[in-house]
């Protein structure tokens, strides 16, 4: 089993978008998303931010979205999303993509990793078993408008 992540190229936004889509409207997150809208969100990422296939013996099974010029650009790089499909799941993939992102982010002079993680996804798990903490510091607010 050889996972490769690799700039996305794009031919592959499509497949990307699929993923995307099957994997939020899934629990816990449960979001509704339309082909349009998660299309138009993947190629907003594929321009503005680095994204990532992932890809298990040649097969797109995944992506990550990063934006490296979130805050203190050059300082901070940002998880936006992450999407594994769910036959992939559970397998060490997502936390060998992780490691390889924090390197390839380490390679390029960036102090930190950020990312949002959903308090009922396992991606907080993984997450904790490589030495990322909830900050010390910030935490994410929300009001409902509707």
């Amino acid at each position: 089993m050889k996972i490769i992540l690799k700039k996305s190229k794009k031919s592959e936004l499509n497949n990307i978008s699929k993923i995307y889509r099957d994997e939020f409207s899934k629990p816990p997150y449960n979001e509704k998303w339309t082909y349009k809208k998660v299309n138009e969100r993947i190629n907003f990422y594929f321009k503005y931010y680095d994204l990532y296939s992932i890809l298990l013996d040649r097969m797109l099974i995944g992506f990550i979205a990063v934006n490296p010029k979130f805050m203190c650009t050059g300082d901070v790089a940002y998880g936006e999303e992450m999407a594994i499909s769910k036959e992939f799941q559970g397998k060490g993939i997502g936390k060998e993509v992780t490691k390889q992102i924090f390197e390839i982010y380490k390679k390029k002079g960036f102090k930190r990793f950020l990312c949002l993680v959903n308090k009922r996804g396992n991606s907080i798990k993984m997450l904790r078993k490589l030495g990322v903490k909830e900050s010390g510091s910030d935490i994410l607010m929300e009001k409902r408008l509707r």
